[in-house]
């Protein structure tokens, strides 16, 4: 059985993002390290923020998720610019009331590729099918 669901940005996911990225510069910035080696540090936590918040979180970018369809093991993911990567769903994907970790890999890649969907990303109903359809395999 085919299911489809379409994916919004979520303000939970860019919140959550931001505050882990503001833990890990708080730390970076208490290591008795070089003056140097924490700019070059907090230049790269602060181009992964603007990396994952523009791909996963605000889905901007043009390989961002922005639907999906399930296909019982089998997934397809639809980007932004309209390509779809199919994929099988790996077993390490998490299935939760407050968070879906996806976690494919897609055909012929070596890396698999992870989509985080937050409750405030999906339609309420979509968000609980797509548990129940991911729990127990419907």
């Amino acid at each position: 059985m085919q299911k489809h669901y379409s994916l919004n940005s979520s303000r939970t996911f860019a919140a959550l993002l931001l505050l882990l990225h503001g833990f890990a510069l708080a730390a970076l910035l208490m290591l008795p390290a070089p003056a140097w080696a924490k700019w070059c540090s907090a230049a790269c936590l602060l181009c992964s923020l603007a990396y994952y918040l523009r791909r996963d979180a605000w889905l901007s970018l043009p390989t961002s998720c922005v639907a999906l369809l399930l296909q019982g093991e089998h997934v397809v993911f639809t980007t932004r610019s309209g390509n779809e990567l199919g994929g099988q769903l790996l077993r390490d994907s998490v299935v939760s009331p407050a968070v879906v970790i996806l976690n494919v890999m897609p055909q012929g890649a070596n890396f698999s590729r992870s989509v985080v969907i937050f409750p405030d990303a999906i339609a309420a109903e979509s968000f609980r099918e797509l548990r129940v359809a991911l729990r127990w395999g419907s």
